[in-house]
């Protein structure tokens, strides 16, 4: 199908030319003879939908859903300036990504459920970007795990002879200042008469937003503020065996906001809404070379190289809330209780300026390889990839115990316990009045850094040849493709001393893990023509994992059927098999989540440890496809019926589910003397089941007229079915659903866009509606409103008109016109991060000149 709209797909070309499809590896004469259903879009779709990056595609693609690409600072504890690919909302490890056809390194940090996945955001420059293919297809037959839902597949270029600069610049048209500012460079030449080279280049300055900015934002409380509440021993019972929570006196005076919870406690509520970043600060660098040369007349050697590296820094609350509970002395010259007292709250609140909190990821990747002709019908490769993502984290908390000791009068970098508490250099923390000096004074004593540096470390060493005439069947010809592969994947997670010694009031600790595992795999394809206009394809591969997850063998049966010249069908089955990452094998993970507490009813932070287990099962999947393909001079349309059955999937248990069924037991949830919860001890495990099916849609009609060409079209993903299964058996319709304390991911049942594209010689103007159906929260039983936005662009085709031998193209938009606020979810930052958008009305203006 012709390349038409942002979603388009491959139709026949008059001239013939054998291509690697994504999905095959049998070289084809064009994408169409593909059984599976492929979606493409091309470097000039990216450019006429407005995308910035490819963080943007990924967001509009109506195949995707639940992806984490909106910093949040509650549920991406880490994964911050990173971005991922979520086909059929079967979870970010299950969307395989490539660059030209290969593996890339997974990143070192994970998200919040311990899911692996290759960050988008550090692949490729935009103009060295030729087209992204989205197989929406399991292929664990062709690629091995992690192609469970599907293959998305950068591919670089190799048609640019010259030079390409562009500038673009865009800013949020609403309340709040965020803006951004992007340069792009591309060179290509040719190598004498046998080579070639490409070089890209990116460099992304980006502003932040925070909720105090925006107008939508709803309170997001937190029972631990400052001011705080304290627990008084004295005044226990039966229902607060620990003792009786009182808000602080001054709580509405200094800025709090007074709760009634359960058993006549009461709370100092701080909403900290305001300081969560939903657009955080980053300067992002790109760098990309590709060169090729001819070395005989049948053989073609090649070497890539890729380098990025993102700073991030993200705003959040004057502190973080101390989970410890620590103890005011009697003796404290401001505690009016007469008695020892916990304290709940926090050391920073009300009045505070926020704290920044700093992440840095890179990424390093060479691959080399070989590849050749042993004659006109056989082709060979041999590649070598070699990557290496890198973080540092360095978010910043409360000492526990540094603060204990200003409590207790002690406080000070300088302090000598020896001279007692409150005597000269030894001050204490006034926990009754946020607005004392000596709590500013004690800041460097109190906060520190938390210091994480991880490593993610890929090598792949692959070979494969294909066989275009093995063997004659009836007038075609039957086609083979054998290979083998081998992989090596590590992780090393390495931390401070504070930090590995849990010795931080909100964020605990993390203790240094190092884990790695090799992979090896051979697999096949044939395409066995049946007839002149019905064939067969088989595949088959077959991985082992040794002692970590076993082997498996995965088959993939399809089938294509073209039914006339402009008509076909299509259908395909497999199994897929993903083995339990390395992190999930052999990691720890510490991250901070929202927590109810079922005893007294309060709400707060606190910590979720989960430990890696090396008895989990690989997750397993069947995928089931049918399809029909019509396509003419002026019309396009694509529609498949698909459906996955996803069996023991791997995830983290909910935390929240935890709490709520074992809130007493010591070993699941940690509780402080005071009572509070602490830490949350969860695990991964292999969760029972998510089934799921639907309907996409892709279609796009060329209309020719004096006036111009006009192009309207469409793309959609319907959902029919979302069904979920825990670990316990039981089972939820989670179809329409947040699915917020389950194994799925947020299931509006449509997504989707149409749009129209007029272009009269150096003039085009683009318009998209794009729109996700309403949806239920699952936990508050509160209806999600749709989401529906609109946006155009105009793009004037210079030529030469600001310079001989030079070619120009000014382009101006608008996204989101109409400044839509995502939907209101009932969560702390008022909307959902996998689904709606908070970064409402942008205008843009981009220039690019080639010479």
């Amino acid at each position: 199908m012709i390349l038409g709209g942002p979603f388009c797909h491959v139709r026949a070309a008059n001239e013939i030319e054998t291509i690697t499809v994504t999905g095959s590896r049998i070289k084809r004469s064009v994408q169409s003879d593909s059984a599976s259903p492929i979606t493409s879009v091309n470097a000039n779709m990216l450019s006429d939908i407005g995308a910035n990056d490819m963080r943007d595609l990924i967001e509009i693609l109506p195949f995707n859903t639940g992806a984490q690409n909106n910093s949040d600072n509650l549920s991406q504890n880490y994964t911050v300036g990173t971005s991922n690919v979520n086909l059929r909302g079967l979870g970010v490890s299950s969307t395989l990504v490539l660059l030209n056809g290969r593996r890339q390194v997974t990143s070192s940090v994970v998200t919040d459920q311990g899911a692996s996945f290759v960050d988008t955001a550090s692949l490729i420059p935009s103009l060295a970007v030729r087209r992204v293919e989205i197989l929406r297809d399991g292929a664990s037959a062709i690629y091995g795990s992690d192609a469970v839902a599907g293959v998305v597949n950068f591919i670089s270029r190799d048609d640019l002879i010259g030079s390409e600069l562009q500038y673009e610049y865009r800013k949020r048209v609403s309340e709040g200042s965020q803006d951004e500012t992007k340069i792009d460079f591309a060179y290509g030449a040719d190598l004498g008469e046998s080579g070639y080279v490409l070089f890209a280049s990116s460099f992304l300055d980006r502003t932040s937003l925070l909720l105090e900015e925006v107008d939508w934002a709803q309170p997001a409380f937190s029972s631990f503020g400052n001011p705080g509440s304290f627990v008084i021993p004295s005044l226990a019972s039966p229902q607060n065996p620990q003792g009786l929570t009182v808000a602080d006196e001054h709580c509405a005076q200094n800025g709090g906001v007074v709760s009634q919870g359960s058993n006549n406690n009461t709370f100092c509520l701080f909403d900290f809404a305001p300081q969560i970043t939903v657009v955080p600060d980053e300067q992002r660098l790109q760098l990309f070379v590709k060169a090729e040369w001819t070395w005989t007349e049948t053989a073609k050697l090649w070497f890539e190289a890729g380098y990025a590296d993102n700073h991030i820094s993200r705003e959040v609350s004057p502190s973080f809330p101390v989970l410890n509970a620590p103890t005011v002395l009697a003796s404290h010259p401001d505690n009016t209780f007469s008695e020892d007292i916990f304290f709940r709250g926090r050391p920073y609140g009300w009045g505070k300026p926020t704290e920044q909190n700093f992440y840095e990821h890179q990424t390093k990747r060479f691959a080399l390889g070989i590849e050749g002709e042993a004659n006109q019908d056989t082709y060979w490769q041999i590649t070598y990839v070699n990557a290496v993502n890198d973080a540092l984290l360095n978010p910043r908390d409360v000492i526990a115990d540094n603060f204990q000791l200003a409590l207790l009068g002690f406080g000070g970098i300088n302090c000598d316990s020896a001279q007692g508490p409150g005597v000269d250099s030894c001050i204490y923390f006034n926990p009754f009045d946020p607005l004392d000096p000596n709590n500013e004074r004690l800041r460097g004593f109190i906060i520190g850094d938390y210091i994480g540096n991880l490593e993610s470390k890929l090598q792949v060493i692959e070979g494969h040849i294909s066989f275009a005439e093995i063997f004659e069947l009836g007038d075609d010809y039957v086609d083979l493709a054998i290979g083998a592969q081998y992989r090596k994947e590590s992780i090393v997670q390495q931390y401070d001393a504070l930090t590995q010694q849990d010795r931080f009031a909100f964020l605990i600790g993390n203790q240094n893990v190092a884990g790695s595992r090799e992979v090896s795999a051979i697999f096949a394809e044939a395409r066995v023509p049946i007839s002149s206009i019905f064939e067969l394809g088989l595949a088959a591969r077959y991985e082992d994992y040794g002692s970590l997850g076993g082997d498996t063998t995965n088959p993939k049966i399809s089938m294509l059927w073209r039914v006339t010249k402009s008509l076909s069908m299509r259908s395909s089955y497999s199994t897929s098999f993903r083995a339990p990452s390395v992190h999930q094998l052999k990691g720890v993970q510490t991250n901070f989540a929202n927590i109810t507490d079922p005893t007294d009813g309060s709400t707060t932070f606190g910590g979720n440890r989960t430990v890696g287990d090396d008895s989990l099962v690989p997750e397993t999947s069947t995928a089931l496809n049918f399809g029909t393909s019509f396509s003419s001079e002026t019309m396009s349309l694509d529609v498949d019926y698909w459906r996955f059955t996803f069996d023991d999937v791997l995830t983290r248990e909910s935390h929240q589910a935890v709490v709520n069924a074992m809130p007493n037991d010591p070993s699941r949830v940690v509780r402080t003397s005071a009572g509070t919860i602490s830490v949350v001890n969860t695990k991964f495990i292999n969760a029972q089941a998510i089934e799921t099916s639907g309907v996409d849609l892709v279609g796009m009609y060329n209309v020719k007229t004096r006036y111009g060409r006009f192009i309207p079209e469409v793309s959609a993903a319907y959902l029919l079915s979302y069904d979920l299964t825990d670990d316990v058996g039981n089972t939820s319709d989670g179809l329409g659903k947040l699915n917020r304390n389950t194994v799925g991911n947020p299931a509006p049942r449509l997504k989707g866009s149409v749009g129209v594209r007029w272009i009269n010689e150096a003039h085009q103007i683009n318009a998209f509606l794009r729109h996700v159906a309403s949806y239920e929260n699952d936990v508050s039983g509160q209806k999600i409103d749709s989401f529906t936005t609109f946006d155009t662009h105009y793009s004037l085709h210079m030529g030469e008109l600001l310079k001989p031998d030079t070619q120009s193209t000014l382009t101006i938009g608008i996204l989101n016109i109409t400044d839509e606020s995502p939907p209101y979810v009932d969560i702390a930052g008022s909307y959902d991060p996998r689904t709606g958008d908070p970064r409402g009305r942008r205008a843009y203006i981009k220039f690019k000149v080639g010479f």
